[in-house]
């Protein structure tokens, strides 16, 4: 085996170790997200590890962090920054197209609860983290390298989709939402080589779907009240949705935007 391939399976492995540790963690009693410490400290352990563990194999390849766009001429803040406002935004679009398509009706949540809701955000930001260094990070580099941009893309996005899948989440569901917005990240890398970019965006259309209720708890703004006759967002809602995010990606790739990379420190 090339040391390219044995690199590539080490970090894969590690990866593996890093989400099975966290699912431990998730069900472990008082961790999980419907318990106090709201699945924090799982989410805190899978950030931690996958961090740890993409810095051990860009070192041991000699990959400078300006690569994933970590270093400070890549303004990662800023670049977390606009990630989060351009997810927000696309988020909202989404829950435009749920009001325009159903008969859904927004109230304010009595159950809702400011503690919870800064819970919630912690659990995303955190847990985001892990899953776009395991994505997004080291192995989406070392494949691009071999295979391009395009074609690592939906490599990336197929195992995201796979993981969210084998959670419990409706398949339609992992097609339409999960597979597409994964769609969107690994283009957002892509083109920019820039982690926090991806960061922000995914963070952002996590956080807005809790604070508005589209996926209810007690972190959300709003209960929507779907009608009697049908399911919460139908197939139509979610093809629509899902078309919007591959247009997006296609965009994204292909369009000639300003994709200058940073040097290294």
């Amino acid at each position: 085996m090339s040391p390219y391939w044995r690199r590539l399976l080490g970090f894969t492995l590690g990866a593996a170790l890093c989400v099975l540790g966290y699912l431990f963690l998730l069900n472990f009693p008082g961790l999980g997200r419907q318990t106090p410490t709201a699945g924090l400290v799982p989410a805190l352990a899978i950030a931690s590890a996958s961090w740890w563990l993409t810095w051990r194999f860009l070192r041991a390849d000699q990959i400078p962090p300006a690569a994933i766009g970590l270093n400070s001429r890549a303004r990662p803040l800023l670049r977390l920054a606009v990630g989060f406002v351009a997810g927000s935004l696309l988020t909202g679009v989404w829950l435009v197209l749920v009001t325009m398509t159903t008969s859904v009706v927004w109230q304010p949540n009595p159950a809702f609860r400011m503690g919870t809701m800064l819970g919630a955000c912690g659990f995303n930001f955190f847990n985001n983290v892990g899953e776009e260094l395991v994505y997004r990070g080291y192995a989406f580099v070392r494949l691009a390298d071999r295979f391009g941009p395009v074609l690592t893309v939906g490599i990336t996005s197929s195992l995201f989709a796979l993981l969210h899948l084998q959670a419990g989440i409706p398949w339609l569901s992992v097609l339409a939402g999960v597979l597409t917005s994964g769609l969107i990240f690994g283009a957002l890398f892509a083109r920019w080589r820039s982690l926090p970019l991806a960061l922000g965006f995914h963070v952002a259309t996590n956080i807005v779907q809790d604070l508005s209720g589209l996926r209810p708890s007690g972190a959300s703004l709003f209960t929507l009240t779907w009608p009697a006759s049908g399911a919460a967002v139908g197939a139509e809602t979610l093809g629509t949705i899902a078309l919007l995010n591959v247009v997006i990606a296609v965009a994204i790739l292909i369009v000639p935007w300003p994709s200058r990379q940073s040097r290294p420190d």
